[in-house]
C-alpha cells in the first residue's frame, strides 16, 4: 500500500503525567511501517519523569513542553501548528499502534471527499461484540452503540487515533473545550462543511481507555462532558433543528438532575456548572456559530440521517418505551435518523 512518493506524516501526542504510558506508545509508533514520519510530543506541564524518559529513550521525538496543562484540545492544536507535514495524526498517549497503522488511515484519507479518518480502536475491557457494528450519536450528542453494519462508517472519528489534512482542518479543536467531546466537534463540523468521516479497519490501535482522565475529579469530568456536548449542539445545529430538539433537551436535563440526586451517577454540581457556563457565555457561543455556520455545505437533514433516535441505551422496559417515544417524536417533528 506504499505510495510512489510518500508524504510526511506528523504524529501529535499530548501528554500529562503519562510517563508510564508513553514508553509503550512511542515504541509502537516508531515500530510501525510508514515513513517519512515525525513525532511531536506536547507536554502539558507534566511533573513526572516524562521529559527525562523521552529525552533518553526517544531522541527523535520533537518535545514541546508547555508551562501548564492546556488540556487535550489546545495541546493538540499546539502540536498541529508545529507540524511540518500536512497529514496529521492525533494519537492518545495510552495507545499502542499496529504495523499498518498509518497506511490504513491514508487509504481512506485519499478517497474523494474524505475529511477525517479514525483507526479501529480496540479498548481494554470492551466486549468483542461491540466491534461487530459501529456506533453513532443521538440528537443530543450522546454516544449510541451498534448502529452501522458498514464497518467503515461512523458518525464521528474518535480522538484516540484520527487523521486529517492540516491544510483542510487547521486547528482541530476550540481550546475552550479542554477535554471531552472535542473529537465529535471536529467530525461534526467537517460534516457540516460537506466532508465525509470514516473508520479504517486496517488501521488497528490498542487503547487502555481514559488512563489519563481517570485522574480528574468527578465534578470536572461531568462539567466538561455536559458543557461540551451542549456546545456541539448549540454551535453546529441550525436554529430550526435546535427548536425541534428543545423539548428533548429539556426532558433530558430534568432526567439527568433527578438521576444525579437519586443515584449519583454524575456530579450534580458539574451539571449545574455546565449549564451556568453556557448561560454566561452567549457571546462566545454566537461567535462560534458565526464561524462554523459560514462553512456549511450540508443541510442538517443530511447529517441527522447518520444519527440515532435512541434516547437511552438498553433493552429494559423503560428503555424500550423511551426509545419508541423518541422515534415517534422524531417522526412528528420530521427529524431524519439512521434506521
Amino acid at each position: 500500500m506504499a505510495a510512489a512518493n510518500p508524504q510526511l506524516v506528523s504524529v501529535v501526542i499530548v501528554d500529562y503525567d503519562g510517563a508510564d504510558l508513553l514508553g509503550p506508545c512511542l515504541r509502537s509508533v516508531f515500530a510501525q511501517a510508514y515513513r517519512p514520519m515525525e513525532v511531536i510530543l506536547v507536554d502539558n506541564g507534566s511533573t513526572d519523569a516524562s521529559s527525562t524518559m523521552v529525552e533518553k529513550e526517544f531522541p527523535a521525538v520533537r518535545y514541546l513542553p508547555q508551562a501548564g496543562n492546556l488540556g487535550f484540545a489546545e495541546g493538540n492544536n499546539v502540536g498541529v501548528r508545529a507540524a511540518t507535514g500536512d497529514i496529521i495524526v492525533l494519537l492518545n498517549n495510552d495507545t499502542e499502534v499496529g504495523v499498518d497503522w498509518i497506511p490504513g488511515l491514508l487509504e481512506y484519507l485519499d478517497k474523494p471527499g474524505a475529511g477525517v479518518v479514525a483507526s479501529r480502536v480496540v479498548t481494554d475491557g470492551v466486549s468483542a461484540e461491540f466491534y461487530d457494528m459501529n456506533g453513532s450519536v443521538n440528537y443530543l450528542g450522546y454516544n449510541i452503540m451498534r448502529v452501522f453494519t458498514d464497518l467503515s462508517r461512523v458518525f464521528f472519528a474518535g480522538g484516540a487515533s484520527v487523521m486529517f489534512r492540516k491544510s483542510v482542518v487547521g486547528d482541530p479543536f476550540p481550546p475552550e473545550y479542554f477535554l471531552y467531546q472535542e473529537d465529535l466537534f471536529l467530525s461534526w463540523r467537517m460534516r457540516l462543511a460537506g466532508f465525509d468521516v470514516r473508520m479504517a479497519q486496517g488501521s488497528v490501535v490498542q487503547h487502555r481507555g481514559s488512563a489519563s482522565t481517570k485522574k480528574q475529579p468527578g465534578r470536572l469530568v461531568t462539567f466538561y462532558q455536559e458543557r461540551n456536548r451542549m456546545l456541539n449542539c448549540l454551535i453546529l445545529y441550525s436554529p430550526v433543528t435546535l427548536l425541534k430538539l428543545s423539548p428533548l433537551a429539556f426532558a433530558d436535563t430534568l432526567a439527568k438532575v433527578a438521576l444525579s440526586l437519586a443515584r449519583g451517577r454524575k456530579s450534580l454540581l458539574g451539571i449545574m456548572q455546565a449549564y451556568l457556563w453556557c448561560l454566561c457565555h452567549p457571546a462566545w457561543i454566537f461567535a462560534q456559530r458565526r464561524v462554523w455556520q459560514k462553512t456549511r455545505r450540508a443541510h442538517d437533514s443530511e447529517i441527522l440521517k447518520l444519527m440515532s433516535p435512541t434516547v437511552v441505551p438498553g433493552n429494559g422496559r423503560v428503555s424500550r418505551f423511551l426509545n419508541a417515544a423518541g422515534r415517534v417524536y422524531a417522526r412528528i417533528v420530521r427529524l431524519p435518523y439512521y434506521d
